[in-house]
């Protein structure tokens, strides 16, 4: 089963017990890459997890630039509230001194209190970072889970479209093999007119050397057959292998290259136009093999 090296996963959950109630909101982003590489965007509660985060998006994933985003709703969270004293008395203590040195009438209301700068302290109430992890891992999973769902989803439609321009090759490759009869012919066809107007001035050791040269240059038996490993092989790989990406690249690049040494030996029209439609068919399915793992 081959994936898609895009996907994206999300999953919420709240944790509740032992702690005071918290929400999360995780999503994890799969984009192309030659690499597996993660970044990871956090609450300061799991920041001592990071390690512990990463081994778990990279049990399931081996390539891929990978984006985690764990959101803590803050809103629900328990909130402790302090007052500076220290900040309330100097601030009680200026207004009674302005009011009897510079006789300031009014009072001091708990509006205008409120509105000191600093007054207030706010602060989340600790929570056990263990716990609170162990709580949270389900989450995180989920979110991992439905990734590789989706992953999985899209790599089933590459691969049918890769499959699709496989089987185009394959038929075009063969149809080659049974064009090559009427090559021969039409070079021999050829050969036996020129021989005819240059008889009298023809050395036979020469012709003979011309002629095997001439079978040696243009025989695309052996590229022949050599695609026709390729395509088994690759054929195989994209059904058998999980991560096949890397190997299907390679099996690509040897395809292009027995492709071109076919059309410059073959020479022949009908049989250059399929290999420009198995080229054309090789750069579809190098496009689509960039996006699986």
């Amino acid at each position: 089963m081959a994936y898609s090296m895009t996907g994206i996963g999300r999953a919420s959950g709240d944790l509740r017990r032992p702690f005071p109630l918290m929400k999360f909101d995780v999503e994890i982003r799969s984009y192309n890459h030659r690499f597996l590489d993660i970044s990871i965007k956090m609450p300061n509660c799991l920041l001592p997890f990071e390690n512990e985060i990463r081994r778990e998006v990279q049990s399931r994933v081996t390539r891929g630039h990978i984006v985690v985003v764990i959101q803590q709703d803050r809103e629900i969270i328990p909130t402790k509230i302090e007052v500076d004293r220290t900040l309330l008395s100097a601030y009680l203590k200026l207004a009674d001194e302005l009011r009897n040195e510079y006789r300031i009438t009014g009072e001091i209301d708990i509006n205008t209190l409120l509105s000191v700068p600093g007054l207030m302290k706010f602060s989340q109430t600790p929570v056990a970072g263990e716990e609170t992890y162990k709580a949270f891992l389900p989450i995180l999973k989920k979110a991992v889970n439905n990734l590789v769902k989706m992953k999985e989803e899209e790599g089933t439609n590459i691969v049918r479209a890769i499959t699709r321009s496989v089987r185009k090759i394959d038929r075009n490759l063969r149809n080659i093999e049974r064009m090559i009869p009427r090559r021969n012919a039409h070079y021999k066809k050829n050969l036996l007119s020129l021989v005819r107007g240059v008889q009298r001035e023809l050395n036979e050791d020469r012709l003979y050397q011309e002629l095997l040269y001439t079978a040696e240059r243009t025989d695309v038996t052996e590229e022949c057959k050599r695609l026709h490993s390729h395509i088994s092989i690759f054929k195989d790989a994209l059904a058998n292998e999980s991560q096949p990406g890397r190997r299907l690249n390679f099996l690509l690049q040897e395809m292009q290259r027995e492709a071109n040494t076919l059309s410059v030996k073959a020479n022949y029209l009908p049989i250059n136009k399929m290999v420009v439609d198995i080229k054309e068919e090789i750069e579809k399915i190098r496009e689509q093999v960039q996006n699986l793992e």
